[in-house]
């Protein structure tokens, strides 16, 4: 009897769709401390689906991992300007979400992007600003211009943190000097480096781990960073002397998009946990959670207090903004050695 029952039990089984064997499981890849445990398990209360996150620091770090076999990845959270490269080596899969009928709820502006013009390959997650956060309680002094972070005064020096991505560190270096985003000219890559390297005695760390900059912050282990606008809100909570600059030379922008990288085993659980995300209360959880601005119309209703008047995330008027673009060849060459030449 026994036998017969697991014969059936295995023939069952077989005649099974495989994206229903594989419902329980999706393996997500994204920045560091992007997901509440809480909106994880809203999604598998929903669905049944599991979730396992794992994470890197950088778009550059992420690159090497699905370069690598993407280790068996099924959504990925790149930055904009990486989504390109990411289609040009081959590695996403396309899955038409402009299609689909929860694309109509994403942000006109952000609709089949410059990046993806057909909406063919991703859908915003979440966007922001990218500017400096300092310790207004440390320092009084002017904070108007990038001039405090490159050229910092003696009660900040030694007190700082830079990002360790390489993208971002020459954008804002960039835009200090005004310099065009993406340069092939060896000699204002030349002139980011001095500038980067002048800068170098006085800076305490360079990390990208939001989680460790925020309570770095909070403990006041550091006192200044380069830092994105909603993390720094977050900061603020711990640490209300914290404040967000929006400095005279502007600001980088940035939008961070769901992709399916190739080959993933669970493409059907990764639409439906991308279909998930964008629907606008669970946006506006996101939103909550990460305090940055949500690419989801709709979310309004579902944010926290707090959020509607945030100078993190209400942009001056007037304030320059400038998205970070996609590089070439040439300015990402560059780019690796001006950096290898920094971190000697």
């Amino acid at each position: 009897m026994s036998k017969l029952i697991a014969s059936l039990g295995t023939s069952l089984l077989l005649s099974l769709p495989l994206a229903v064997q594989a419902a329980e499981k999706l393996n997500v890849v994204s920045w560091s401390g992007y997901f509440s445990p809480e909106i994880l398990a809203k999604f598998q209360k929903q669905t049944g689906i599991e979730v396992t996150v794992d994470s890197y620091d950088s778009n550059e770090t992420l690159l090497a991992k699905l370069k690598q076999g993407g280790t068996g990845y099924d959504v990925a959270i790149p930055s904009h300007q990486f989504i390109p490269i990411l289609i040009q080596e081959q590695l996403l899969e396309r899955f038409d979400p402009a299609q689909q009928p929860y694309y109509a709820g994403v942000v006109d502006n952000l609709k089949k992007p410059t990046w993806d013009p057909e909406g063919a390959y991703s859908v915003p997650f979440i966007w922001g600003t990218t500017s400096v956060v300092l310790n207004g309680e440390r320092y009084t002094g002017p904070s108007d211009s990038y001039k405090v972070l490159y050229e910092p005064p003696a009660e900040l020096q030694g007190r700082i943190n830079m990002f360790d991505s390489v993208s971002e560190v020459i954008d804002m270096a960039s835009l200090y000097l005004n310099i065009p985003l993406c340069s092939e000219d060896p000699k204002q890559m030349q002139q980011i480096l001095g500038l980067l390297k002048a800068q170098k005695p006085f800076v305490k760390t360079y990390s990208s781990k939001a989680g460790a900059i925020r309570e770095n912050l909070a403990a006041g282990e550091i006192d200044m960073s380069m830092f994105w606008g909603g993390s720094s809100m977050r900061a603020r909570e711990m640490k209300p002397g914290l404040k967000y600059l929006y400095p005279k030379e502007g600001v980088l922008a940035w939008v961070d998009n769901m992709v399916i990288p190739k080959g993933s085993k669970h493409p059907a659980n990764a639409k439906a946990f991308i279909t998930f995300l964008s629907q606008p209360e669970n946006a506006a959880m996101t939103q909550n959670f990460l305090k940055h601005q949500s690419p989801i119309k709709g979310v309004e209703p579902f944010l926290d207090a707090g959020l509607k008047d945030a100078p993190e995330l209400h942009i001056p008027e007037g304030t320059k903004v400038v998205f970070s673009q996609t590089c070439g060849e040439g300015a990402i060459r560059l780019a690796d050695r001006l950096w290898t030449n920094l971190m000697r």
